[in-house]
């Protein structure tokens, strides 16, 4: 048999009517398309255990429920079901006495109210096999019409097929459906006629309608959650391939920019290397220069003052003499060594400056470390320049930005003046 679980939709019983269907269902087989059979589960559940408590022989039990027709199709809605005693098959059908429909009506009219008579069931051991005349002639004495059925089990297997009268037989159904619902006038029929039983051993027939729902809900919920944490791995593995892409991305381009910083870098480092390799030489050119030129001013000005010794003016007149006696010769030549010795004196000064080239040599170092008070700057200079030109040194860099508040040593303006430390 094929078990297949949907929900059917009703359709319109009449003109502007329709029909509620159940919405909780089971189908089994293929139900016809002229006859629909829907059967509660808690039905289902006690004509099996009537048939297992007498497995060798036939058990006979009443059909209740209600029948509506939609589209002239009939739709047959088994609720319950009432247990006859004491009916066996004689051979030529089943007698249905006036006490077996007492204790039928009985039932209805204690438990089952506002319910008909919709067909019967019967267990027959070693269920399937065909059915004998006795039974259709049964069926058409006390059950006929479209809207009634034969519901036939086996005690042991479970197995269970609807039959209708059709064309002068019992023809099987392909298919029925078995629906769920809180059946409470059912529950407590088949408590309150246990045979004896306690009521919890009828508790063991419990909603069982409600905990298939319940079983079905779990299910459900079951996979939603599966679905809720497959759609949450799903949105964080791809948020976290999103971060990813985004941090190689990032780290792409800082590594390029990082090239493109170093390689400028390395140039302006390799510029400032040859401008200060092209300075350098010109400095200590200029500087040599100067100091050349300082020794040789210094030379001619020492030059000069010799010559200067040298050729002294003669001395002034000396005053008319008195009118005295001249003295002897002899004073005369004294008076012209005398002479002869300054002039010889005066000449030997000079000789012992030449002799004396550390004076010079003092000097021209005082001419050289000379610093002026200020600077101007020209165009090309650099402070380093600046250092170098003046002081013959590079440590004087810090002083002069000091001295001035310059702040950036590569900034400073042709024509502004600087003081000198």
């Amino acid at each position: 048999m094929i078990e297949m679980i949907y929900k059917e939709n009703g359709k319109e019983a009449g003109v502007g009517k329709r029909l509620e269907l159940p919405k909780n269902i089971r189908q089994i087989g293929e139900p016809e398309e002229n006859r629909k059979i829907y059967i509660e589960d808690y039905v289902v559940t006690y004509l099996k255990k009537i048939a297992k408590e007498a497995a060798l022989n036939s058990r006979v039990a009443v059909l209740l429920g209600n029948s509506e027709w939609m589209d002239g199709i009939p739709y047959l809605f088994i609720k319950s079901a009432v247990a006859l005693k004491n009916l066996e098959d004689y051979g030529d059908g089943i007698p249905f006495t006036d006490e077996a429909w007492a204790e039928v009506y009985g039932a209805i009219k204690e438990y089952f109210a506002e319910q008909d008579v919709l067909g019967w069931f019967l267990s027959i051991p070693g269920y399937p096999m065909d059915l004998d005349p006795g039974l259709v002639k049964t069926h058409i004495n006390h059950f006929g019409g479209v809207d009634k059925v034969l519901m036939v089990a086996e005690p042991m297997d479970g197995e269970e097929d609807f039959f209708a009268y059709e064309n002068g037989r019992l023809a099987r159904q392909r298919g029925y459906y078995i629906f769920y619902e809180r059946n409470e006038s059912m529950q407590r029929y088949m408590v309150e006629t246990g045979d004896g039983e306690s009521i919890e051993v009828k508790e063991e027939f419990e909603d069982r309608a409600a905990r298939n729902f319940r079983t079905l809900v779990r299910e459900k919920k079951d996979l939603s959650g599966q679905k809720r944490v497959m759609t949450f791995l799903y949105t964080a593995s791809t948020f976290l391939v999103m971060v990813v892409l985004v941090i190689g991305i990032t780290l792409i381009n800082n590594y390029e920019k990082m090239e493109g910083l170093e390689m400028t870098l390395t140039e302006i480092s390799q510029s400032l290397e040859n401008q200060e390799g092209q300075v350098e030489p010109d400095t200590e050119n200029q500087e040599g220069d100067q100091n050349q030129q300082l020794v040789a001013a210094m030379e001619k000005e020492n030059i000069e003052a010799q010559e200067e010794i040298i050729e002294e003016p003669e001395e002034p007149e000396r005053p008319e003499e008195s009118e005295e006696p001249e003295e002897p010769e002899e004073p005369v030549e004294t008076e012209k060594q005398e002479e002869m010795v300054s002039q010889e004196e005066q000449v030997e000064e000079p000789k012992e400056q030449e002799m004396e080239p550390e004076s010079a040599e003092v000097a021209i170092s005082q001419n050289v470390v000379s610093v002026p008070e200020s600077y101007t700057v020209q165009k090309g200079d650099t402070l380093l320049k600046i250092s170098r030109k003046i002081y013959g040194k590079d440590n004087k860099i810090d002083e002069i930005c000091s001295l001035n508040g310059i702040k950036d040593i590569n900034h400073i303006l042709v024509g502004q003046k600087l003081l000198l430390p």
